[in-house]
């Protein structure tokens, strides 16, 4: 990401944080756009890149997902460390989209009456997916991937294939002309115009990417997506299949958010299973 190209939104929080500024922001945009990067640059450059863990609650991660109580315990900390030190007090929450109903009801408690001198921060991949009592409430930062240096490397470096698979992320884009990728996408691909699911060739795709599961779940599931893409222009008329891919479409939508809760195999499972039950690979 070219931190000019955010120059505007930077400027204003570094110099306005100290002063009265809107407590409640969302950071939104595919994975790869840069969100993370623009945090980590504000905070050195406000702390003159000390160690500012002292002043910054973050959780919720990709390797460590927070529950209600989670929540509950970020806000009373942040509630404490003011009241002790009157400081600025952030508050990160990531991947705001996989916190549960309990804990986005929580969390919207906070923002309509947030501790002082505490700035809540939310980043969010799936924009669509945060309720809009949370939006309202929020100022909003949109982080576009095909702003990125990342992106417009490897748009000149990737195949027309790869590019649309890719869908506009940049990690995605790079995993996919990686070995590792190229196997993975070739794979499903031939796996998914079989009769059936094979076992065989299941448990040799899921063996390849088991130690690096959730860089490569992306992959898959953008595979999927392009294959279906195509499959419903070539269908336009044909309202069964149509219906069939939407209603694949709506069960892998709500498969994401379980994708966390299963066994990851057994995820992969239910997921290709599902698409040869609807007959989607005729």
């Amino acid at each position: 990401m070219n931190i000019d190209e955010y120059k505007l939104e930077l400027d204003y929080l570094i110099n306005n944080y100290k002063q009265k500024i809107h407590h409640s922001w969302i950071f939104h945009g595919p994975k790869g756009s840069g969100k993370s990067m623009f945090l980590d640059y504000f905070f050195k450059k406000i702390y003159d890149k000390k160690n500012y863990a002292q002043f910054v609650y973050e959780i919720n991660g990709d390797d460590n997902l927070a529950l209600i109580d989670d929540v509950r315990k970020i806000i009373n900390q942040s509630f404490l460390t003011n009241s002790i030190n009157n400081s600025k007090t952030f508050l990160v929450i990531k991947n705001l989209e996989l916190l549960s109903i309990n804990s986005k009801n929580a969390l919207l408690k906070t923002i309509e009456e947030p501790p002082n001198n505490t700035i809540l921060i939310l980043i969010t991949h799936n924009f669509k997916l945060i309720p809009k009592t949370i939006k309202s409430r929020c100022i909003k930062i949109k982080f576009n991937s095909y702003k990125s240096i990342i992106y417009k490397n490897i748009k000149k470096d990737t195949d027309e294939e790869n590019f649309k698979i890719g869908n506009g992320q940049p990690q995605v884009i790079k995993d996919l002309v990686s070995e590792d990728g190229k196997f993975v996408k070739n794979e499903l691909i031939n796996l998914l115009q079989k009769k059936e699911l094979d076992f065989l060739e299941f448990e040799k795709l899921y063996t390849r990417i088991s130690k690096s599961y959730d860089q490569f779940f992306p992959i898959i599931i953008n595979t999927i997506f392009y294959i279906l893409k195509s499959k419903f222009r070539k269908n336009l008329q044909n309202l069964k299949i149509n219906r069939l891919i939407i209603v694949y479409l709506d069960f892998l939508n709500n498969n994401f958010k379980k994708k966390f809760q299963l066994d990851k195999k057994k995820s992969l499972h239910l997921i290709l299973s599902e698409y040869f039950y609807l007959g989607l690979n005729k």
